[in-house]
């Protein structure tokens, strides 16, 4: 195939395959490596080939001039390669239509010059197709947002992770979106930074100290009224009750 046959090996790929839309539309295409470069591809919709560069020129004219090579592609496409893939769907079913819903974990981790990288780990989720960015005060940053790329996690599922690096002395407001077939609408995890989780951790400690000790002045309230009375020699602020 290749214009200029260099003395040695030389390695010929191929890549193919079909599609078969909602609406009953069908798709496909025929691609051609030449020694790991782009060769010739096929144009289902014009009918044609689509030469890679100019040295794949002699093989497109002679292929073009030839309807009968373009006919036999597009009817493998249309017929016999959509005829497989239902079958292969049917044998796959109970696989293809497991819907797992993603899991979502943000963390971060001190970075250079003061930054911090923010993580979020999405994982556990099938199909494969995931969507996952960072906002910032509520609007996506798909420029600052680091894709890892979708990969299985070795029990049929996959997992992803996107990162972004911030100045968490300017701007703390950041959220990890995600989208995905078994979410009805997008998944919003919040960023929140250690200091506000100090914060909020003192802040329930505090309240059920408090509630604590309100509960146990009513519970001795309640028993004095019923002939209790506080313990000899106890503080004030006890709630140690003894019968009357």
């Amino acid at each position: 195939m290749s214009p200029v046959l260099r003395p040695g090996f030389h390695t010929l790929q191929l890549k193919y395959g079909c599609e078969l839309q909602d609406d009953g539309a069908k798709g496909g295409f025929f691609e051609y490596g030449y020694d790991g470069r782009d060769f010739i591809s096929f144009d289902m919709g014009q009918g044609a080939w689509v030469a890679a560069d100019d040295g794949a020129q002699i093989t497109k004219q002679k292929w073009d001039a030839d309807r009968s090579i373009a006919q036999r592609e597009r009817t493998y496409l249309e017929e016999t390669c959509i005829e497989w893939l239902g079958k292969y769907l049917e044998y796959g079913k109970e696989t293809l239509q497991r819907r797992e819903p993603p899991r979502v974990q943000v963390s971060d981790r001190p970075s250079r010059d003061g930054l911090t990288t923010l993580s979020c780990r999405v994982h556990g989720f099938y199909p494969r197709n995931v969507a996952v960015v960072w906002l910032k005060k509520g609007v996506a940053v798909p420029q600052e947002t680091i894709q890892w790329g979708v990969v299985p996690s070795g029990d049929g599922t996959y997992q992803t992770r996107a990162t972004i690096e911030i100045d968490p002395s300017n701007e703390t407001n950041y959220t990890c979106c995600v989208e995905h077939p078994t979410l009805a609408q997008d998944l919003r995890v919040p960023w929140v930074p250690k200091s506000n989780v100090m914060l909020i951790v003192g802040v329930v400690i505090g309240v059920l100290v408090l509630v604590a000790a309100v509960a146990g002045a009513v519970v001795c309230l309640r028993k004095k009224e019923d002939g209790y009375k506080a313990a000899p020699g106890s503080d004030q602020g006890s709630n140690t009750c003894i019968k009357a």
